[in-house]
């Protein structure tokens, strides 16, 4: 992709020159003021000459703001406007007030197209993703999560299946749709650790379809992903992402000990008689009662 500086980046470069200039319009080269219309378009700037050199860097940091300007422009008259400003000769045809009044009214038409292509970017992204996954469930080596990850077994594991209160170690490689890398934890050659629950809802659903030691290739949906939102500028709006997974390690939870419980002490078994009560008949000896030896001891 190719990057495009910021329009506003210009701006203070093009200030130095209003400041230095005071009111007055800056000179111009005596040999620049001569009428080059009848030059041919591919005519070069003599780049061994300071001038030229300057010149020509100066129109291309022009250029690089005009071109981030997503709106149309008439660019007969930009130039124009160009040669008014700073051929004294030339009348200027607006004042300072109505140009700035003008150049707010283009920051509104570029702030209106930029969420117009925005939301028809983020469209085309769920019609893609729609289309990509009907036809990718049609392949029988595909199985599908409980909230609708599909993914590809690359290779079997053996161990635990994590559950969403344990943490796991993983290797993962993650892209866009269009092969676009964002991520890539085998290239640093570190794996990462992390809870189950720590992550997006897809990587959830799909880690608890996995065994230590598997290796998946997966297709997230946006909506168990980033969303609408995206992450800029790496993840787009309404973007489904694609990983390739293996399962490491799992750790899992270790149950926690309450160590204010106290353990419930077994049902105390009847008082001996003393002796000398052994001696009586035994039709005479008390009978306990059932409801009494069968009650747990209380909690303390």
């Amino acid at each position: 992709m190719k990057f495009k500086p910021n329009f506003y980046a210009v701006l203070p470069i093009l200030g130095i020159f209003v400041a230095c200039g005071g009111g007055q319009k800056p000179a111009v080269d005596p040999e620049a003021q001569a009428d080059t219309t009848a030059v041919s378009k591919s005519a070069l700037p003599d780049m061994n000459n300071p001038t030229d050199r300057y010149s020509y860097a100066l129109g291309m940091d022009l250029g690089k703001a005009i071109a981030n300007v997503n709106v149309p422009l008439n660019m007969d008259v930009l130039m124009g406007a160009i040669k008014d400003q700073v051929d004294a000769d030339r009348p200027v045809q607006m004042t300072d007030s109505t140009a700035e009044s003008a150049l707010q009214d283009l920051l509104l038409q570029m702030q209106k197209k930029k969420e117009s292509d925005e939301k028809a970017q983020a469209q085309k992204a769920l019609d893609e993703q729609k289309e990509f996954l009907a036809k990718n469930a049609k392949d029988s080596t595909i199985k599908l999560t409980p909230k609708g990850v599909q993914y590809k077994i690359l290779k079997e594991g053996t161990g635990l299946v994590p559950k969403v209160s344990d943490k796991v170690q993983v290797h993962y490689i993650g892209a866009l749709l269009d092969g676009t890398e964002f991520d890539n934890s085998v290239k640093r050659g570190e794996p990462l650790e992390f809870p189950v629950s720590a992550v997006i809802e897809g990587w959830q659903d799909l880690l608890q379809m996995m065994k230590e030691g598997m290796k998946v290739k997966a297709w997230i949906p946006s909506g168990l992903a980033y969303g609408e939102a995206g992450v800029p500028p790496m993840i787009p709006a309404n973007a489904m992402l694609v990983f390739e997974v293996e399962l490491l390690k799992v750790y899992a939870e270790v149950p926690a000990v309450d160590s204010t419980a106290v353990p419930v002490a077994p049902a105390a078994a009847p008082a001996a008689e003393p002796a000398k009560a052994e001696a009586k008949p035994a039709e005479k000896k008390p009978e306990a009662k059932p409801a009494e030896a069968a009650k747990p001891a209380p909690k303390k």
